[in-house]
């Protein structure tokens, strides 16, 4: 690829002087030398000083076994800057309670991590590019998170 056409600020970002493609994908080297992708760097947020990748917090939902899917999204935090809030589809409706969640994650995975607050969903959006819709979510947990902070409910 020689670059983006009519974007040098977009070509110089991902095609530095190096040559290389900068894709952004966050990987990890196992003991024997097998990459392993965590996420996309654009996706990792800060909480409290803590870098949180939402595909890891997904991976210690999705161990549950009523958790069919999940996806982990960022909402501002009066305290944190940002913390995380999962929305799930669980395998059926009354399979797990927000509380049994929230203690699974806390138990399996970084304290600093574990979502604040867990909306069930019966199935994930996608968007048109049949992956989970994001940005839909984040707008839904914001919305959510203000409604929650004008109440004064709005989580550790």
């Amino acid at each position: 690829m020689l670059g983006y056409h009519n974007l040098p600020e977009a070509t110089a970002a991902k095609l530095p002087g190096s040559g290389w493609f900068r894709t952004g994908d966050m990987l990890r080297r196992d003991a024997e030398g097998f990459y392993w992708f965590i996420s996309r760097a654009d996706d990792m947020f800060n909480c409290g000083g803590e870098n949180i990748y939402p595909a890891e917090v997904e991976a210690v939902l999705e161990k549950h076994p009523a958790v069919r899917q999940s996806a982990v999204t960022p909402v501002p935090h009066g305290v944190k800057g940002e913390a995380p809030v999962a929305f799930v589809a669980p395998t059926r409706p009354d399979a797990v309670t927000e509380a049994e969640l929230k203690q699974f994650a806390l138990a399996n995975g970084p304290a600093y991590a574990h979502p604040r607050r867990i909306f069930f969903l019966d199935a994930l959006p996608l968007a048109s590019t049949n992956k989970i819709d994001r940005a839909a979510l984040q707008a839904v947990a914001r919305e959510r998170a203000a409604a929650l902070a004008k109440l004064g409910k709005s989580g550790q």
